[in-house]
């Protein structure tokens, strides 16, 4: 199994708005999962990502990664920066988008983008069946029949389109996913989870068994698992070979991190398993 970051073309640029100077954006989060076929599951899909794929000579390398027709992609939350750049993939082939029923319904009403992507390109409709009282759901991606994957309901705050649609409503289960793959092959496993902002007893379970872990940065001091331990000790005990974090930090830090056993993503990096 390989594994590519996918964090949007170029590094992030920083902005100054409302919200404060050195605001940066937020294209993180997406990276392409291949079983080394020429086949490729993308996760999650940020407007820069799709322009990359068009543009960036540089994934050339990865056989069928640029090629629309050998690609599905599977959503974990319905957030601008993950699915915003689907509108991009529209003169394509027809999409094989893998998400759950609340990530489906939020991008028809509250989000409308896939009535607009069937008037282009069309869109395959694969259900996640992480809904009401399952919180956790294996599936398998059409063409991929070496990887297995797990979705494993998270709690993520909801991104302002949706909250204000959902103010007094509770979040749904389904609302955001982390993601289980196994390399039935190889046995190897992976543990994705952009955009998660706390850590469960269920969340816990499913990291201590991968052997690479793909997560957002929590605060040093936030609490996680079951016992409420500190952050980065929790990540520092996991046995994962690989510990990689969607974090935006100056390049000047990574080595520090790197002490730790951390890697910080960057656009292009790849890992093998």
């Amino acid at each position: 199994m390989k594994i590519v970051i996918l964090r949007g073309g170029q590094a992030l640029r920083r902005r100054r708005d409302a919200a404060g100077p050195g605001t940066s954006t937020r294209e993180r989060g997406v990276l392409a999962l291949g079983n080394g076929s020429g086949r490729w599951v993308l996760v999650n899909m940020s407007p820069g990502v799709a322009h990359q794929l068009d543009s960036d000579l540089r994934l050339d390398s990865h056989l069928g990664l640029p090629e629309p027709e050998v690609r599905a992609v599977v959503l974990t939350d319905a957030q601008v920066d993950h699915v915003g750049g689907l509108l991009s993939l529209r003169d394509g082939a027809p999409i094989d988008l893998y998400a759950t029923p609340a990530v489906f319904e939020q991008l028809t009403t509250a989000l409308p983008v896939l009535p607009v992507l069937q008037h282009y390109c069309g869109v395959h409709w694969r259900v996640v069946p992480v809904a009401g009282d399952r919180r956790v759901a294996a599936f398998r991606v059409e063409g991929m029949p070496t990887l297995e994957f797990t979705a494993v309901a998270t709690q993520v705050p909801l991104p302002p389109h949706l909250a204000h649609q959902a103010a007094g409503e509770q979040p749904q289960v389904g609302d955001s996913i982390a993601l289980a793959v196994r390399d039935l092959a190889t046995g190897q496993r992976v543990f994705c989870a952009p955009g998660l902002a706390q850590i469960g007893a269920t969340e816990f379970d499913w990291m201590r068994e991968a052997d690479c872990l793909l997560l957002d940065n929590l605060p040093g001091d936030a609490a996680a698992g079951a016992g409420g331990q500190p952050w980065l000790d929790l990540l520092r005990g996991m046995p994962a070979r690989h510990k990689v974090l969607f974090a935006d930090q100056p390049a000047a830090t990574r080595d520090g991190w790197a002490e730790q056993g951390i890697a910080l993503a960057y656009d292009g990096m790849e890992i093998e398993l």
